[in-house]
């Protein structure tokens, strides 16, 4: 019988090696902001199609969606400890994949098959810590896991920047099977005794929201150029709407749904998912531009565009402890609508960012739009898991989640085709050979920079406009909410 020392030992390096799994995927997750420059450059797209670029991060969006509801039931089925160690070497081999992409089309596919593990690691290592560690020891744990969640997306952006100016955007993929192969040994040999409960898995269900999703960003990314017709655009929404139909109807009449979909009928439920929404579409908005502001029109490295990113990203942990803690004195709706209100305001300082940029308002408006987007991740989620049963709250908290991404995967498509699209119309009337021609294209970059981030602004105010609808509970002394992802 193992001694209560063995245990807690135990306990500990579990809680340890998961927590390194969810490091390393959120890493990779905010990394690509700042390599994108030179993946673009890399894989053959001409600035003409340079719209194509969103699907680097649209396929990784796709795959995250897709594994994040639909591997936490797999993992009850077959086993967590499996179906974890399974994540990290797709995770692993999506890295390979990518790292040797020879097009930009593989690139694509890899970076999706590499998302369904990066995706699936989350839900898979809440449920490991809940289902391995004892009660004393769970709330621990699981601020554990959202700690090293959020510590990956915090460096993701200097760490891509570094190994790019250092050996090319290429190792940022190949130094993940150095990291992650020692902590799928780890995972097997500390969880491979723990079973599954057989059970349903709703892949029709998933297949069905993978399509959906997936028309619709297709419909969203257009060239900037060429459009294509309004009709045939018109023809994809439907076609995107009739599969969304499609998957309502079968979660309706399906057994076991990926999820219960008359929560949406509540109104905080709702006014949260919503307000998510909004918040990915401008989160990914900052993540993206920024780094690419530094690049293009300031010509700085990835290195320096990861350094300028990473104002933002240190100051987002900073607002979800602050969020929480407020949240529990003064009720959940103001530092919801505050947190929002201050995306707001950063992106009204990322507006007056010009050629000739000073350090001070480089560095201010990031700092405050890292608080507030921060801000907002405690009162959304309490929002949506006061008003579900225990047994719901994983499943919510997950589709919380994936409001967010959905909101980021339209606004990435939506930022390089119209935001692209406006900066060809403004190139386009200057005159070719002008003396001033360079100077005029940079001014019709920054241009482009300040519409897209007033486009921020305005997405913010709407989603500040959701969160005054979630009400103005507060949360509890003994509770604590952790929206992962």
């Amino acid at each position: 019988m193992p001694s209560a020392a063995s245990s807690r030992d135990s306990s500990i390096a579990l809680l340890v090696v998961v927590a390194l799994g969810v490091f390393v995927a959120a890493d990779d997750q905010t990394s690509i902001v700042t390599v994108l420059p030179s993946i673009i450059r890399d894989v053959g797209i001409t600035v003409d199609d340079f719209y194509r670029s969103s699907w680097v991060v649209n396929g990784y969006l796709l795959g995250y969606l897709v594994a994040l509801p639909l591997l936490g039931r797999v993992a009850d089925v077959f086993g967590r400890g499996r179906v974890f160690v399974v994540t990290l070497l797709i995770f692993i081999l999506g890295s390979m994949l990518v790292a040797t992409a020879p097009s930009f089309g593989w690139l694509v596919v890899a970076r999706a098959f590499q998302a369904v593990g990066g995706g699936g690691v989350v839900p898979v290592a809440m449920a490991i810590v809940v289902d391995e560690l004892p009660p004393s020891r769970r709330a621990l744990g699981l601020g554990a896991i959202a700690a090293a969640s959020e510590a990956g997306a915090l460096l993701g952006p200097l760490w891509g920047g570094a190994i790019t100016d250092l050996a090319g955007w290429r190792w940022v993929f190949w130094v993940n099977l150095p990291m992650t192969a020692p902590i799928a040994l780890l995972g097997w040999r500390l969880t491979r005794h723990s079973g599954g409960h057989p059970g349903r898995i709703d892949w029709s269900g998933a297949m069905l929201l993978a399509a959906a999703l997936g028309v619709f960003t297709f419909a969203l990314v257009d060239d900037p150029l060429a459009p294509r017709p309004l009709a045939l655009t018109v023809l994809i929404l439907l076609v995107g709407v009739a599969l969304g139909a499609l998957f309502v109807r079968h979660e309706l009449r399906t057994p076991v749904p990926m999820v219960r979909l008359s929560m949406f009928t509540i109104r905080p439920i709702a006014a949260a998912n919503l307000a998510s929404l909004l918040l990915g579409g401008g989160l990914i908005v900052a993540l993206i531009s920024v780094p690419l502001f530094v690049n293009l029109v300031l010509a700085g490295s990835p290195l320096n565009g990861g350094w300028t990113l990473m104002r933002l990203t240190a100051t987002v942990p900073v607002g979800a402890l602050a969020g929480g803690w407020l949240a529990g004195r003064l009720g959940l709706r103001l530092p919801a609508v505050s947190g929002m209100l201050l995306a707001a305001a950063c992106f009204f300082g990322l507006q007056a960012w010009d050629r000739d940029l000073p350090e001070a308002l480089r560095t201010l408006p990031l700092l405050v739009g890292g608080l507030g987007f921060g801000l907002v991740i405690a009162p959304l989620g309490a929002a949506v898991l006061h008003q579900v049963e225990e047994s719901e709250r994983a499943t919510a908290a997950a589709w919380l989640t994936m409001s967010r991404v959905i909101g980021m995967l339209a606004g990435a498509a939506l930022l390089t085709s119209q935001g692209l699209g406006r900066f060809y119309a403004k190139a386009g009337n200057v005159e070719f050979g002008s003396p001033e021609f360079n100077a005029l294209v940079e001014q019709a970059q920054v241009s482009t920079f300040r519409e897209v981030f007033v486009a921020g602004i305005v997405v913010m105010l709407g989603a500040a406009l959701a969160a005054w609808f979630i009400g103005r509970g507060k949360i509890g002394h003994n509770e604590q909410w952790w929206t992962l992802g």
